[in-house]
């Protein structure tokens, strides 16, 4: 028994002797031009390994020292993948057992190299294996099976002392854009056990920017029965001041009032954990320092793989919190969806104004902007489809609902939007340069908005609006009472539909100055320049408030029909050339501002008894209809009758140069008897050219032979007798008989029917 104890202590002693200066005899760099070559023929690139060193007890042990992996070629001429040092000691003893017991494992300096080019070629492709070909007789379950039992007991036994990398550094190159560089790279695991929680520790440098990983894994217990959603995990990260500027390239859109991206940093602080039952639970904070301050955070739970509850989410900027949410997100793994309540703080106008510039020139002249919006919604939806439970705008102290649906697909959009009432005269922009804009607001017809601009600076371009041809829409817009520069629009309603390229307005209707608007519109996008065609029907309202309104014009008043039916091509004021149509338009009890005709007769008549009252001309009936052609009116019927006067008209309005051509003529049919009336007395009919630029118009009379023979009997003192002999003296004929003796002093010479008549025109057209 002492002989066999004996033997087995020398052969013992043998070995651990061979086993201890098997390395002094064993060269293993006799394997390194194998293993190079090896390599280079499975990879095409070339791997040069400086020095191998092997030790076999009391652990298994290899070294390999600066180790360089080529790129690839075409590429950058540097070091796919280099590294200082790989150093891996196994303990001897437990592998006689299958069992891995790693006493130290080290990888020193790594450095790695990636590179992507614009058209997506990487340095890193050829270096991806295909996947395998399927096998049609084996299942994917049975071959993963196969694959991971015979791991299994050996990782179950899975020991470390340590494991670890320092200095290490990952360059990132994306086609043009700088740099991004991952350096002073350390991780660190210690004391690597399967029945116990593991501690990982991650520290480097994004771009010469700290960050910290501080992380407790598992245990992880049996490999064999590992469930990777439920294995625990607790971890913090945190970066205090990682400066954007090396990102200046990468990062796209940024946005101008945040400044300069070179002057951001960004600070970031999360908590992250797992428990053993499946639920994930996060915190955090992330903060943008800029020129503005932007800070979001969040509290976030997963119930399982699939759900996530959003407990709380918070948008603040310059540390006002604006925006809060809060929900849920289902079927992350196959349809995703989510239910999501999100709700606004107050914003206000001036404080916007930091942000959005010019804002504060839209409403530099007007006298009683608005002053805060709000806002609040219930959203759900997936992948296919966002449905409005409920959005709530609250424009100061007004509420606009909107519910409905949008289909991704198309789009389909199906929204209802209704509100008790809305004053919209504190969002209309009124700023020292946008008056233009401010009638085109205001105005409820697609024929204003194509004809508004007179001049415009700059020629617009005609819009392509044919990628709305997929569009679907089916939207209703209903307001009890909407208020705009004076006037109370009640029942507002308007109906949008849209399939197959045509949109709809059917119709757009409301109740206005003790009458109705109505408007019907279509756009056909199908083609370029799209086709448009609209419809007004106005009824009984009153002309004063609405013309004031939709054009600035504050010289008529009375009640108002219109009919009018448009059709034209193009959305720019180019399409005025192509505007056809006609309409029809019927002023009722009314006044002419700013034309006192009837004064005007009676101080010519008897300047003694005249008086000076409000200057403006009743009329009982303002009638006439147009036909448009290729952006020109013509009128043929234009009738105004007056106590005093009838007006025929008829000419042209030319909406292409801006300009008129009208022919009226004004008759007399009323009497200033009692007035001192000399000449004008019913019969007179005084035949006037309007004509020129629409800013400048200019008013003739139209005196010639024909219109003093019409107007003779009204021109005449006594009488169809003296005719002749009053249009021989008007006409310049004979000397008149019977004439007086020169005086001494010289008389006043009689005015001529003429001079009379045009005096008179004067006194009734002021600046004639």
């Amino acid at each position: 028994m002492s002989k066999i104890i004996r033997y087995s202590l020398i052969l013992f002693a043998l070995l651990t002797v061979a086993l201890l200066s098997a390395p002094f005899f064993i060269d293993v760099n006799v394997y390194k031009s194998q293993i190079e070559q090896k390599v280079e023929e499975a990879t095409g690139r070339k791997l040069s390994i400086g020095n191998i060193e092997a030790s076999l007890f009391p652990w298994v042990g290899i070294e390999l020292d600066n180790v360089h992996l080529a790129n690839r070629k075409g590429f950058a001429q540097r070091d796919f993948l280099s590294v200082e040092r790989l150093h891996v000691k196994l303990a001897l003893m437990p592998l006689l057992s299958k069992q891995i017991e790693i006493k130290h494992f080290e990888i020193v300096a790594p450095v790695i190299y990636l590179e992507r080019r614009k058209n997506g070629e990487s340095n890193w492709g050829d270096l991806i294996a295909a996947p395998a070909p399927d096998n049609a007789t084996s299942s994917p379950t049975t071959a993963s099976t196969a694959a991971s039992a015979p791991a299994a007991p050996a990782l179950a036994a899975l020991q470390a002392e340590s494991l670890s990398l320092t200095g290490g550094e990952i360059t990132w190159v994306d086609a043009a854009a700088a740099p991004v560089v991952l350096s002073e790279l350390t991780v660190a695991l210690n004391d690597v056990q399967l029945d116990r929680p593991i501690s990982i520790s991650m520290s480097g440098k994004l771009s010469d920017n700290a960050f910290k990983l501080d992380a407790q894994l598992g245990p992880v217990g049996d490999p064999a029965t590992l469930d990777v959603n439920a294995l625990p995990l607790q971890g913090q990260f945190s970066a205090t001041d990682i400066q954007l500027k090396p990102f200046k390239k990468i990062i796209s859109g940024w946005p101008a009032q945040l400044g300069d991206i070179a002057n951001a940093s960004v600070q970031v602080s999360a908590q992250i954990e797992q428990r053993p039952d499946g639920i994930r639970l996060s915190n955090g904070e992330f903060n943008l320092k800029a020129a503005h301050d932007l800070g979001l955070s969040w509290k976030i739970e997963m119930p399982t793989a699939n759900q996530m509850k959003i407990n709380h989410a918070s948008l603040a900027v310059d540390g006002k919190t604006l925006i809060d949410a809060n929900g849920s997100l289902n079927h992350l793994s196959k349809q995703p969806s989510f239910k999501m309540r999100i709700d606004s703080q107050a914003i206000e106008r001036t404080w916007l104004e930091a942000f959005v510039p010019d804002l504060k020139a839209m409403y530099a002249n007007h006298p009683a902007p608005w002053k805060q919006l709000k806002f609040n919604a219930s959203l759900a939806g997936g992948t296919k489809k966002l449905d409005i439970r409920d959005f709530q705008l609250k424009l100061d102290n007004e509420l606009l609902q909107t519910s409905g649906s949008l289909s991704y697909a198309g789009p389909d959009i199906r929204l209802r939007m209704t509100a008790k009432q809305l004053h919209l005269d504190a969002w209309l922009p009124q700023g020292e340069d946008n008056k233009t804009a401010h009638r085109r607001l205001q105005s409820f017809s697609l024929i204003n908005e194509a004809i508004a601009a007179v001049k415009p600076a700059k020629e617009a371009a005609e819009p392509d609006l044919r990628f709305l041809k997929t569009w679907k829409i089916a939207s209703q817009l209903k307001i009890g009472s909407l208020f705009m520069r004076g006037m109370e629009m009640s029942d507002f309603s308007a109906t949008i539909n849209a399939a197959k390229g045509q949109f709809r307005l059917q119709p757009l209707s409301f109740k206005l100055a003790s009458g109705k608007v109505t408007e019907k519109a279509t756009l056909n996008v199908n083609s370029y320049p799209v086709k448009w065609t609209e419809s007004v029907h106005i009824s009984r309202v009153q002309a004063g408030p609405l013309l004031a309104t939709l054009a600035d014009f504050n010289m008529l008043e009375g009640s108002m029909d219109m009919d009018t039916k448009f059709h034209a091509t193009g959305l720019t004021p180019k399409a005025v050339n192509t505007l056809n149509g006609r309409g029809t338009v019927l002023f009722r009890d009314g006044k002419l501002k700013g034309f006192d005709i009837a004064g005007a007769l009676r101080k010519y008549t008897n300047p003694t008894a005249y008086k000076q009252g409000p200057k403006e001309t009743d009329f009982a009936q303002l009638s006439g209809s147009f036909d448009i052609k290729n952006g020109i009116a013509t009128n043929q019927d234009l009738f105004m009758a007056s106590p005093l006067l009838r007006i025929t008209g008829k000419g042209t309005i030319n909406l292409v140069n801006k300009t008129l051509d009208y022919e009226v003529k004004p008759r007399v049919v009323g009497t200033l008897q009692g007035q001192g009336s000399s000449f004008l007395r019913p019969g007179l009919s005084i035949p006037l050219r309007i004509y020129g630029p629409f800013d400048a118009p200019k008013i003739i009379p139209i005196i010639n032979a024909k219109t003093l023979i019409q107007n003779a009997p009204a021109l005449l003192n006594k009488g169809a007798h003296n005719i002749g002999g009053s249009l021989g003296k008007l006409l310049g004929g004979g000397k008149q008989a019977n004439q007086p003796a020169p005086a001494t002093q010289p008389q006043a010479q009689p005015e001529s029917p003429k001079q009379q008549l045009l005096k008179g025109l004067g006194g009734m057209i002021p600046g004639f």
